[in-house]
């Protein structure tokens, strides 16, 4: 065994009947609690907190092996290190009472208090080695020992230094730290949403938006892989997870894909990109989203409506992108006995539009993210009477949902807590100022290299790290030094969440790769790398809106018209010379060409878009004359951009 598999992630474990019975109770008492929560019956937040953490960590210890080469069956300490979890939690609720009432920093932890809550940060280091990896404990102990040793370093990033304990009552005891924001995010913003998107899922959601997707693109060329596309898309929009997009929407279209002539690593990365856009695609977008909401103060109904325009720029490419690869592969359409009617499937499933159409207008006008996740599930209550057959299995099926919600938010709670360990870090020794600083001086105050700076610091993180992780480190280290240039909050943490979410596809640890992979049976390396191509855009439209704020429905009508417009078409431009092809192979220079048109349509300029527009209709204007004189290449030619 080698020494990564000692300390690298774990695998999914089989629990026997006392673990299936402890995490089923967990799960549903966790959900049943935070459902309450958002719907309005009050809480302690901070109780509410300690519950949730305690709750996932001992989730993750039960249902992850300590590595790869650890046996899958329940081990002693597995249960040693869940019984600790619930301890430690249990030692917060009792003493609540005394812990808020005391002055943080000024009034002396106990020792019973140190050691519990050193015992605590451990057991969240060791949850997120098993769920996520190494790399983010690793990155999390360098935050650490800098804020252990800072002071004897010298020059701008040296720090008066501080105690052990003192360390502690920041990390734990203040909310700043393990108990702050992100935590408090995932527990009563996310986890309404994931749970949506749990009972929406058993009670039949999922089927319904694949089969609505094969009604409409079935019957074109290249059928399954548009599928996947658009029922991804709906689903991901709901869902906001990446990973569990591609679980439920992938182990029916990457099949399918496979069956009808793409490759493995294609079918896989075609899913993988698909799936992502869901994390930036409203109503519901990702669990980022919601921790901007929480960062920066605005509104989560206004950070969803300014992301319309950018997340349908993702999925137009995503489709352009799939539509190109499968007339130039002369993939077969679906069998039309496999490819039911829009209005067949509209009046079978039409219940269906009731909670999609709940969640959509409660997001954006409740000012209130979590009561508009209780009053969408509580929208499902028709879903749920009418897909319930028979009716006696209605409480096992609603407890699997409330199970499986619950458990989709371990990565989750566990990525969460170790990012508020970060955060207090940063916050008590004030490294993310001296970060911002070091990155503005860095680029010598020029707005292009801060911006390209700040991108790379957030891609870097995304590497290792789950989305919700990323976002949280990136709003404290490049967000600040963007809003310094005199973008607003809503641009800056906008383009954080963006580069945040692509995270799930940007190898070498791209978790909806690895997740697609496993269904397709491929490496998940090229996966990911295919699905950045495949996804290009989703790694340029937030540069452009940065530079042009219209793109976020920023100023007059006309110029808000405009700049998508110039936007769209070069996004479209830029996802055919990726693919080399537009009415047949285009070639390295051609693709160059479309290269830089793409660059002016994306440039602050009128003039220069209209230049773009306007050779790039000339080109397909004399393109598509000269593909219909030739006999067998026109109609492939025009139904290509169709």
């Amino acid at each position: 065994m080698t020494l990564l598999d000692w300390v690298g992630s774990g695998r999914a474990r089989a629990l026997g009947p006392a673990g299936r019975a402890l995490s089923a109770v967990l799960c549903m008492g966790l959900a049943v609690t935070f459902i309450a929560v958002a719907g309005g019956v009050y809480i302690d937040e901070t109780i509410g907190l300690y519950l949730f953490l305690g709750g996932v960590l001992s989730l993750a210890f039960l249902h992850t092996t300590g590595n790869v080469r650890r046996p899958t069956h329940e081990t002693l300490s597995a249960w040693l290190l869940t019984l600790t979890s619930l301890a430690c939690c249990a030692y917060f609720v009792v003493m609540h009472d005394v812990h808020k009432d005391r002055l943080p920093v000024l009034d002396p932890l106990s020792t019973a208090d140190v050691a519990v809550s050193i015992m605590l940060i451990a057991l969240v280091l060791e949850a997120t080695r098993r769920t996520i990896g190494i790399v983010l404990v690793l990155l999390v102990g360098l935050f650490l020992g800098y804020a252990a040793l800072g002071d004897r370093l010298t020059g701008a990033f040296s720090h008066r230094g501080m105690s052990v304990p003192e360390m502690i009552d920041q990390l734990v005891f203040t909310n700043n730290g393990l108990y702050g924001p992100a935590l408090e995010v995932a527990a009563y913003l996310v986890f309404i949403f994931v749970l949506f998107g749990a009972l929406l899922d058993r009670f039949g959601g999922g089927d319904f938006f694949h089969d609505l997707s094969n009604a409409l693109v079935g019957r074109q060329v290249g059928g399954p892989a548009k599928v996947a596309v658009l029922s991804s898309g709906l689903y991901g929009s709901i869902s906001g997870s990446p990973t569990a997009d591609v679980v439920t929407t992938g182990s029916f279209t990457i099949p399918l894909m496979i069956r009808t002539g793409l490759t493995r690593v294609r079918a896989g990365a075609i899913e993988a990109a698909a799936s992502t856009g869901g994390a930036i695609l409203p109503p519901v977008m990702g669990s980022a989203a919601f921790m901007m909401s929480d960062f920066t103060g605005i509104p989560y109904g206004d950070i969803a409506l300014v992301a319309i325009i950018p997340g349908l720029l993702y999925y137009l490419c995503v489709y352009l992108a799939v539509t190109l690869q499968a007339h130039h592969a002369r993939l077969a359409p679906l069998e039309q006995a496999e490819i039911p009617k829009v209005g067949a499937v509209l009046r079978r499933d039409w219940i269906y539009l009731v909670p999609l159409v709940t969640i959509a207008w409660a997001v954006l006008a409740l000012n209130r993210p979590a009561f508009a996740g209780a009053v969408a599930c509580a929208a499902l209550v028709p879903v749920i009477l009418l897909r319930c057959r028979p009716l006696s299995d209605l409480p096992k099926r609603l407890s699997q949902a409330l199970i499986e919600g619950m458990q989709r938010m371990i990565t989750v709670g566990v990525a969460c807590a170790v990012a508020g360990l970060v955060i207090g870090t940063l916050s008590m020794t004030d490294l993310s100022g001296k970060i911002s600083s070091g990155l503005f001086l860095l680029a010598s105050g020029h707005f292009a290299l801060t911006v390209f700076t700040a991108i790379t610091v957030i891609v870097v993180l995304g590497m290792g790290m789950p989305v919700p992780a990323v976002y949280a480190l990136s709003a404290v280290l490049a967000a600040p030094a963007l809003i310094s240039l005199g973008l607003s909050t809503m641009a800056s943490h906008l383009l954080v969440v963006y580069y945040a979410a692509v995270s799930a596809i940007t190898p070498p640890v791209a978790v909806a790769a690895f997740a697609a992979a496993s269904i397709a049976k491929a490496n998940p390396m090229p996966i990911g790398f295919l699905a950045c191509r495949i996804a290009a855009v989703a790694f340029v439209v937030p540069v452009v809106f940065v530079a042009r704020p219209e793109l976020l429905l920023e100023g007059a009508v006309l110029d808000v018209i405009g700049v998508c417009l110039a936007t769209a078409l070069g996004s479209v431009v830029m996802t055919i010379a990726f693919e080399d092809y537009a009415f047949g192979i285009l070639g390295w220079i051609r693709r160059l060409a479309f290269g830089a048109l793409a660059i002016l349509m994306f440039m602050p300029s009128a003039s220069l878009n209209a230049l773009g527009a306007i050779v790039m209709v000339a080109w397909i204007g004399w393109r598509y004359r000269r593909s219909r004189q030739g006999p067998g290449r026109g109609a492939a030619a025009v139904s290509s951009l169709s």
